[in-house]
């Protein structure tokens, strides 16, 4: 994960993370993160496994994180 951010509403938490097997950091993508808690525990710089869901043009949101 290399940015976290949240909406000027504080609705929506998001990080920007990226594969570092198959993409570099410009590559990273916005991942929505739907609970509070689970965005406030993610730390900057660190690689986390994660999986996500994505439908459309919509963000994608986080569905399961482990470090």
């Amino acid at each position: 994960m290399i940015e976290k951010g949240y909406s000027s509403d504080n609705k929506e938490n998001w990080i920007k993370a990226y594969d570092p097997n198959n993409q570099n950091k410009e590559e990273a993508f916005k991942i929505v993160i739907q609970e509070k808690m689970v965005w406030n525990l993610i730390e900057k710089d660190k690689e986390y496994f994660a999986m996500y869901s994505k439908k459309g043009d919509n963000p994608s949101v986080l569905e399961n994180i482990q470090y």
